[in-house]
This record gives C-alpha cells, sequence and structure tokens, in this order.
C-alpha cells in the first residue's frame, strides 16, 4: 500500500504539468515534414505514444485528464482508438489508486468484426452509458473529427458530452468544429509550446 502514496491528488500541480511538457518535447514532438492523418502537410509533428507508453508520462497524462475530469463531473472517460487508448487504461489506474476511481471506454473506428460486434469497448455486460456524463479524451486534436467520431458514437447510445480533452492541441480547428456540436475542448498543451522554444 506504501507505493500508493506516490500519487499526488487529482489537482496537479504546475509543476506536474511542466514535467509532462518537457517529457512531450524529448519523447514526442518532432520537427520536418509530416504528412498528418488528415493528409495535410506539416512542419511539426506529435507522436504521443513514446509519452504515454512511458511509466512517468502515463502517471502526468493521466493526472491531467483526471483533474478535467473531476472539473466536468464525469462518469466515464473515453475516445477514439488508438489515440485515446493507451492515456484511457493509465486513467482508470491511476484513479483506483487514488480512491478516486472512474471507468473508461474506447470507440472502434470500425464496427468489431466479430463476436458482439460492438463499437464501444470497455462496457460490461449490464452496464451502458445512457444518462451518463462521458469526458472524451484525445492524445491530439487537430481538426477534430477524430473527437468529434467518438463523441456521436457515445451520443448514439444514449451518453451525454458536452466536453472533451486533448493532451496537445495543434489550434488548427478543434476547438470551432467541437464547439459547434455543443461541446468543449480542454487542452492540456499547446503546439505553440513547443514551436516557440525549437
Amino acid at each position: 500500500m506504501a507505493a500508493l502514496a506516490k500519487f499526488r491528488p487529482v489537482d496537479s500541480s504546475q509543476h506536474d504539468k511542466d514535467e509532462l511538457r518537457e517529457i512531450v518535447r524529448e519523447r514526442s514532438f518532432r520537427s520536418g515534414r509530416y504528412t498528418l492523418s488528415s493528409g495535410i502537410e506539416s512542419d511539426i509533428y506529435f507522436n504521443m505514444k513514446p509519452t504515454m507508453m512511458m511509466a512517468r508520462g502515463a502517471q502526468l497524462a493521466a493526472l491531467e485528464f483526471l483533474k478535467i475530469a473531476e472539473q466536468v463531473e464525469a462518469e466515464y472517460v473515453g475516445g477514439l482508438e488508438m489515440g485515446a487508448v493507451p492515456v484511457i487504461g493509465s486513467m482508470a489506474a491511476v484513479s483506483s489508486a487514488m480512491n478516486k476511481p472512474i471507468n473508461t471506454i474506447f470507440v472502434r473506428k470500425t464496427p468489431k468484426p466479430h463476436g458482439t460486434r460492438d463499437v464501444i469497448e470497455g462496457l460490461g455486460p449490464k452496464e451502458d452509458l445512457e444518462g451518463k456524463v462521458v469526458l472524451i479524451v484525445d492524445d491530439v486534436a487537430t481538426s477534430g473529427k477524430s473527437i468529434l467520431k467518438a463523441i456521436e458514437e457515445v451520443r448514439r447510445v444514449g451518453g451525454i458530452v458536452g466536453d472533451a480533452a486533448c493532451l496537445v492541441d495543434r489550434d488548427e480547428g478543434a476547438t470551432e468544429l467541437l464547439a459547434q456540436h455543443g461541446v468543449t475542448l480542454h487542452s492540456v498543451l499547446h503546439a505553440s509550446e513547443f514551436v516557440e522554444r525549437h
């Protein structure tokens, strides 16, 4: 049980956020010429997996998202595969260790081709999202379309989504797109924080 004391309260400090920023800078930020998933070319790129799969990066990212989840009184946290999956797994584990458990789900891009053919994964046999407040998260927000797809699927099964969150916001339209659908985007970090010092 002593190891649990290492987890800080959900109101993580500015020091934690600064540390997360430096981990992202070292492990996930790249400059050059890259084609994004949207097909648009960019001179900066964020591959958040090396941050979210690192023990300390996973913990810090989870703490930042858990702080937002608490603020918006979310009952579940979820997101679209694959971007959201590493961090939501960390969130479930960290929240339990903090005695503030929150369950997580993820949305498949296409229905599971066998078995239950589920689009939303993580719910137990007698569990559903009807009337539940769900925070939708993603690792990087660009246009916001990936986040919106997850929102639409959660809303389709009765979940209530008024908030979304991302670890890095590229500030390329996601906030505006989600606002059109009644969703507020909470961004932990912004791409400009990395470009200014590069």
